[in-house]
Order: structure tokens, then sequence, then C-alpha cells
């Protein structure tokens, strides 16, 4: 499937893979610390949860240390000058069960996702506290995420960076409308939270061929053995 089909040239792949738990189209109120809610934010090509309040998906704006949250090894904290450069290699993706070994390049360009995965830009880094966002192409170009409706909860997600290597175990696999969002929070699905923990969120079009519908993998990073 083409990229072309869901997003206008030069727009962000992201834009257009925006997610929520929810499962809804449309716009979506927003709950503002302290229990106001705020006017639901509008949903265009070039809109995202980044976008529209970055220190909700920036975990540096969380005081507090990296919590483990179950045993979970603790995660690296970063912070909002670790930003890499688009096409900056991150790391690498590892999954045993659907055979996936592909480079993590920086930023969700359609030029950046036909040469391996795509970290949305100004989610955690690879070993951080919070939410590690990552796209991937389905059918078209190395299709990383061509299998990833087989992976099952348990099924092991594994990420170097920097020399070390970070187990994620599955946690969650939902579909979710395209305009949905809160897949992206620094907590998956959990709107305005605080970090609890460091997760990966993989993102790809469903079903294959088509881009009507996301297909959303959560992982929690896993103890260390």
């Amino acid at each position: 499937m083409s990229m072309r089909k869901l997003i206008p040239v030069a727009v962000p792949m992201a834009a257009a893979l925006a997610v929520s738990a929810a499962g809804t189209p449309g716009a979506r109120a927003s709950t503002e610390p302290g229990g106001a809610v705020g006017p639901a934010a509008p949903v265009t090509s070039v809109t995202s949860v980044l976008e529209l309040d970055p220190g909700r998906a920036d975990p540096a704006n969380f005081a507090g240390p990296a919590a483990s949250g179950g045993g979970a090894a603790e995660a690296e904290p970063g912070t909002a000058a670790e930003r890499a450069r688009p096409g900056e290699r991150l790391g690498s993706i590892a999954v045993d069960r659907i055979s996936v070994r592909a480079k993590v390049l920086e930023g969700v360009s359609e030029r950046v996702l036909q040469r391996g995965v795509g970290h949305y830009p100004g989610t955690a880094r690879i070993g951080e506290r919070g939410n590690t966002v990552l796209l991937g192409h389905r059918t078209t170009h190395l299709h990383p995420f061509l299998h990833l409706d087989d992976l099952e909860r348990g099924d092991a997600i594994e990420l170097r960076a920097s020399g070390r290597t970070y187990t994620y175990r599955v946690t969650d696999k939902r579909i979710t409308m395209p305009d949905d969002r809160s897949a992206l929070e620094p907590v998956p699905y959990a709107p305005w939270s605080p970090p609890d923990g460091a997760y990966v969120t993989l993102i790809t079009c469903h079903p294959k061929g088509s881009d009507a519908r996301r297909l959303i993998v959560v992982g929690r990073l896993a103890p260390r053995g």
C-alpha cells in the first residue's frame, strides 16, 4: 500500500496514523489536568497530539524517577535536548515471532519509512520512561509490520540502542480509527497520565492493503532477568 493514499506530500505519516483507544472517528474532547474538559481538538492532516500539546508526550516534562511498574527494569531518563535529526538512526527493532529485523530511524516521513521503522518525534527514545511510538509500512517497501497482527500478549519486542537491548512484552493489541490518538500518550490510552514506566507502541495500517483502520500493538518494558 502506498502511503500517498494516507497523506498529502510532505505531511508526516504520523499525522495520518494518529490514534486512540476510543475507536471512534472525529475530534475528541481533551481532559485538562484538574478535571476540566477542554474543547474537542480538530483533526486535520497536519494535526497530531504532539502539536496540540507537546508537554503531554515528552517524558522530560514529568517530574519523578522512572517507575518500574510491576518490577520492570528502570528506563533511562531522556531530555528534549536529545532530539535526533530526521532520518538519523536511533537503533534497531527485532520481533522474533513475526521475523522482524529493521532499523529504527528518526521521523515518520515517507522517505524515512522506505528505509525502516520510523520513530514518532517527541515521543520517548528507546529505553526511556514514557511511550516510544514506532510506525512502519505493512505492505510496501520493507513492510516490517506485515504480520503485526500475529503478535500475542507476552510476545517479546526487542529494541536496541547505544549498545543496550531493551525487551518489551506485548500487553495490548487493538484496531482503531485513523483519527484516534490516545495510543500516542506517555501511558498509551491514558490521557493526561504521567509516565508510569517504559512502553513501546507499534502502529501500521489495517487491513493489509488498506488505510481504513490502524493496527496498534503496545508493549511494556520487561524486568531485567
